[in-house]
């Protein structure tokens, strides 16, 4: 791995806190990028308790927002960065849209890491990596032109989150295409106990009871992720302990 801090987005949820623990495990130097501070703060303190003299910052980000991001890009100055991990991601039970028009869970899961992927972009090194978090839902999803603009009749509250995380997995694709001088993989953590699976309905508490005991820790979902950033090949599909071509 190059030299220089490497960024997570969603640092402070299950499996961004697990990465960025494993990270640090191995020396290297983390970016939390986190929206809420208080609770990012939180998650750096616990993490600095259990890997002391880990190397963490903390720094702000909505990924709904391409000014956010923007800001965010600009705010690190001269840092040297060695990789990203687009970690990040929602799953929102309603048709929403952000103060910039774009539909919430496309927002937050497609256009908001190929954002800040596009503003890092000139800054990586050869052999910098880029890791960006799909989902299982994204293999059993189809994609058109018209899934990228906002229509309250074509949300799905799982629906729509698959076809943004295909979309995802394919502008990984045509990026490690474009980019070859870098390392470019996806990390599918598969269904992990976190809150990302409470979908806001009345059968949560039935899914507590039946569904949450057969799904992964947040450690074991975190272990794609961590494969696939320390991986020195390209163009894969990481999930479990294994990886695949993309």
């Amino acid at each position: 791995m190059n030299p220089g801090r490497f960024i997570v987005t969603g640092a402070s949820g299950s499996i961004g806190r697990e990465v960025v623990k494993g990270l640090a495990e191995r020396g290297v130097p983390v970016l939390m990028a986190c929206r809420n501070q208080k609770k990012g703060n939180a998650v750096m303190e616990s993490i600095l308790s259990e890997v002391p003299g880990a190397d963490l910052q903390l720094g702000m980000v909505d990924l709904s927002s391409t000014a956010s991001i923007r800001e965010f890009a600009g705010s690190l100055g001269e840092m040297e960065i060695s990789g990203l991990f687009n970690n990040a991601g929602a799953i929102f039970r309603d048709f929403a849209l952000t103060p910039e028009g774009v539909e919430r869970t496309f927002a937050v899961n497609y256009f908001g890491p190929v954002t800040l992927t596009e503003e890092l972009l000139p800054r990586l090194r050869e052999g910098s990596i880029i890791v960006n978090m799909v989902s299982v839902t994204a293999r059993i999803s189809s994609l058109s032109d018209e899934d990228f603009r906002p229509d309250r009749k074509r949300f799905g509250q799982l629906k729509t989150y698959g076809k943004a995380k295909l979309a995802l997995l394919r502008y990984s694709r045509e990026l490690a295409g474009r980019r070859p001088d870098l390392i470019v993989n996806v990390a599918d953590p598969g269904v992990v106990n976190s809150n990302m699976i409470s979908m806001g309905r009345w059968f949560d508490p039935l899914a507590d009871v039946i569904f949450r005991p057969f799904c992964k820790s947040p450690q074991k979902g975190a272990i794609p992720a961590l494969n696939a950033i320390f991986s020195d090949r390209r163009m894969r599909y990481f999930s479990g302990n294994s990886s695949r071509e993309m």
